[in-house]
């Protein structure tokens, strides 16, 4: 079964600025620089206490210097964003729109401090699920850099990977790697070379990978990511939390359900103790632990735990966001996994609602939704009912990833298989012989789900009466099976 299941922990660019150059020997300025970088340096490490004391103390002396001065505008960029990286999206909003107001007014419309400004907001958007809010900022900070480009080329690859982000959220997968390459291209041929940076955007490729079902190219990319946040960060930085989460649910997907579950722990412990138990993050982690333990049949741990998810991010990102349907989506799940049908149903119903509402009818997690929808009426041999969010999980799908794509064979399969359950065997019996040419291109001609799909075939084919074309599919099938 697809599921909302594991949710990614795409990274957002919080870009600090440089200095604004003052008249040498200024002693204040040189204190309010010293303060910030020691500030920036606090939150890199995730001693997020101890930058918000000092970004505090910065913001209070900036405000000195009057609503026309840059040292006002960058405390206030800096303290939203470590709201934002908190979780207070509340209170990050306001601070980022005064700085945006004072950016604005005093270097005017085409400045790179105005694009990273859009370009904070627009990632605080995406989180907050405000998609075409997120679209617009950061469609305007990329105007604002490619004008720029020669002066600022690192900063035009943290808004493209941003842009990608939006991307990857609105199912346009091809648009989102060519972003992505782009920023990471970048980013690599730049003096600079920052590193972090660089771990940022191949945490996202990879993820994008990993959502399209390109595991072996996904895997290479978040090792080396880990690797250099490890060796910048240490151990303990949310930043290092982020893509051992992501990383995790690429070995789930991959069935190393062992080392999935030591990455998901040890995601979560990093970010309760840098974020607090409360923090949204922390509701991912706890989300993403909860699925694989319900698929590894602890029920009464995982619904513990999801449950938990779904209250945090309730509270932090409001009733209507996407993440609040995942989590009820898998909540459901649970339920139906455990035999309490009538319990799942309402709760699918919810979860889809959401979906629809807040990212639009043809949406890839509308798809995910409806196909579990189907599940569930299987299970209560409601096959009617099950065919019309087959078809229409399927039709999404397709639309998305084009009709043979490795992700669309399952749901192929369970459309056939609801079919069959009608009595329509010729037409379960096409579906079945797509569903294995899909999993022969994608896996090769021997794998196990290429012997268990054309079984499916063959069974089908005798129910049809058409017993010498079933009895050589089920001589292939025993060929790949190994079996006589």
């Amino acid at each position: 079964m697809d599921r909302c299941g594991k949710l990614p922990t795409l990274q957002w660019v919080a870009l600090w600025l440089t200095c604004v150059p003052w008249a040498i020997g200024a002693p204040s300025a040189d204190a309010f620089e010293q303060k910030m970088q020691e500030a920036n340096r606090m939150r890199q490490s995730g001693n997020y206490p101890e930058a918000e004391r000092l970004y505090a103390e910065s913001l209070r002396d900036a405000e000195k210097y009057g609503e026309h001065d840059l040292r006002l505008a960058k405390s206030l960029n800096n303290l939203a964003v470590l709201h934002h990286l908190q979780g207070r999206y509340a209170d990050a909003e306001p601070l980022y729109n005064r700085a945006y107001s004072i950016w604005e007014r005093v270097l005017g419309n085409d400045d790179d401090r105005v694009a990273t400004c859009l370009n904070n907001l627009g990632d605080l958007y995406r989180q907050l699920g405000r998609i075409e809010q997120a679209e617009a900022a950061h469609n305007r900070a990329l105007a604002i850099r490619e004008k720029i480009l020669r002066d600022a080329p690192v900063r035009l690859a943290q808004t493209l990977n941003s842009v990608g982000l939006i991307e990857q959220q609105q199912a346009k997968y091809p648009q989102a790697e060519a972003s992505h390459k782009r920023a990471l291209a970048l980013q690599e041929l730049s003096a600079s070379k920052d590193q972090l940076q660089i771990a940022a955007t191949l945490n996202n490729l990879a993820e994008l990978y990993r959502g399209t079902s390109r595991h072996a190219e996904a895997e290479p990319l978040y090792r080396r990511s880990i690797e250099i946040k490890r060796k910048l960060l240490g151990d303990e930085p949310p930043d290092l939390a982020a893509t051992l989460n992501n990383y995790a649910a690429m070995l789930q997907d991959q069935g190393d359900f062992s080392q999935a579950e030591r990455l998901y722990r040890s995601s979560l412990a990093i970010r309760e103790r840098a974020l607090g138990v409360d923090h949204p993050q922390v509701a991912l982690s706890v989300n993403n632990l909860g699925t694989l333990l319900r698929t590894q049949g602890h029920a009464a741990e995982a619904e513990q735990l999801l449950k938990r998810g779904l209250a945090i991010w309730e509270k932090t990102l409001g009733p209507a966001h996407r993440n609040v349907a995942a989590a009820l989506s898998n909540i459901a799940e649970l339920y139906a996994g455990t035999g309490r049908l009538a319990e799942a149903e309402p709760i699918y119903r919810q979860s889809l609602e959401i979906l629809e509402k807040g990212l639009g009818q043809d949406h890839i997690e509308v798809a995910k939704v409806a196909q579990n929808m189907g599940s569930l009426f299987s299970r209560q041999d409601k096959h009617k009912g099950a065919e019309g969010f087959f078809r229409r999980a399927l039709a999404i799908r397709e639309k998305v990833f084009g009709p043979d794509h490795a992700a669309n064979a399952d749901l192929v399969q369970l459309l056939a298989a609801s079919l069959n359950a009608q009595g329509r065997y010729t037409e379960a019996g096409t579906l079945f012989r797509r569903a294995s040419g899909i999993y022969e291109s994608s896996l090769g001609p021997s794998h196990p789900s290429v012997a268990r799909s054309l079984a499916a075939y063959a069974s089908t084919l005798r129910q049809a009466r058409k017993e010498s074309e079933a009895a050589e599919i089920e001589t292939r099938v025993r060929s790949i099976l190994g079996t006589r």
